[in-house]
């Protein structure tokens, strides 16, 4: 591919993931499309990663920061960053436990030149352990109300790929997003910072389904996704606890009021299934990090009622082609 569709900033956020970051900046160098620029915004590790990366990678922009300020501020830092440069035309996240095939962004760009409306991309996603089992193929938001990774732990063959077709949304573990888009949207975080971690991407993907933009899964690459590597140095409870807080704030900034409230009403259905199956299989003890949650996002309602009215002057959505969406994701 001619390297004419601008530059691509790639960003990757760091919390004390030194060990693992050589693989993840390598499968960026490796890529088939030139034009590139690599930023990294580290959220106060303590594990030398600065230092580590400023002597072995010294084309990576280094941008140390002095607390960790999450998945959403972190990634907001490098993306106002890289459009400083007014050549760069697509952002390109990538967490630090995940790599990319060569083709990844050349594939990915294909598509991305000939969908003027596209906001975000991804391919199919493996897990980087076991590459027949897919990571994520898309984001959604469900019928109940909940946040669903599409096709997550499913088995694929060697030789199946996905249909090009627009999806509710992309997975930012490796998700290419257009520069017409983030300029696009309304609001100056554009991933929304009163998330910090968990459910920031679906409310990218929501953001851009409700204001009229288009969301792709694009076939004939693949990336690879270690999973939650940052968070599972936190309490358990507390990927649990952030995602019941965000799902909330979720569902009140982006659904028209018909949808939500049609799915308020089988929001507490979900709850309980969820409190059902913690206890079913040996985790009750996560229970009440749920019901935290779930409060926690009651009490920031006012927070994203306000960001909802906002939104509302650029939507620009059919009602009925986002429940069917909302159904499986595409």
């Amino acid at each position: 591919m001619q390297n004419d569709a601008g530059t691509v900033a790639y960003i990757i956020v760091s919390w004390n993931n030194k060990t693992i970051l050589d693989d993840c900046i390598d499968s960026i160098n490796q890529q088939d499309y030139a034009d590139k620029k690599i930023i990294l915004v580290d959220n106060d590790s303590s594990d030398g990663t600065v230092q580590y990366i400023k002597e072995k990678f010294p084309s990576v922009l280094v941008l140390p920061q002095e607390a960790n300020l999450g998945f959403a501020k972190g990634n907001n830092i490098g993306i106002m960053k890289a459009l400083e440069d007014s050549g760069v035309t697509h952002v390109m996240l990538l967490n630090s436990d995940a790599r990319l095939a060569k083709n990844w962004t050349s594939t990915i760009l294909r598509t991305a030149l000939l969908k003027p409306r596209a906001a975000t991309l991804q391919s199919i996603t493996l897990d980087y352990y076991s590459h027949s089992i897919i990571d994520s193929s898309h984001i959604y938001i469900s019928r109940m109300g909940q946040a669903i990774q599409g096709s997550y732990k499913e088995i694929i063959s060697d030789n199946f790929d996905a249909a090009p077709q627009k999806v509710f949304g992309c997975n930012a573990a490796a998700m290419l997003i257009t520069r017409a888009f983030i300029e696009a949207q309304p609001f100056q975080d554009f991933f929304d910072e009163t998330m910090f971690m968990y459910l920031e991407d679906v409310d990218v993907a929501a953001r851009a389904t409700i204001m009229g933009w288009d969301n792709y899964i694009v076939p004939g690459t693949r990336a690879y996704h270690m999973g939650s590597v940052s968070a599972k140095k936190k309490d358990p409870s507390y990927s649990l606890y952030m995602t019941f807080r965000n799902n909330t704030g979720l569902l009140v900034k982006n659904l028209p009021t018909r949808t939500l409230l049609h799915i308020l009403f089988r929001l507490w259905r979900a709850d309980i299934a969820s409190i059902r199956h913690l206890r079913r299989v040996g985790q009750g003890n996560a229970v009440p990090a749920l019901i935290k949650g779930r409060l926690a996002g009651l009490r920031l309602i006012p927070v994203f009622w306000h960001k909802r009215r906002t939104l509302k002057k650029f939507a620009d959505v059919d009602s009925e082609y986002l429940w069917l969406l909302m159904r499986h994701g595409y």
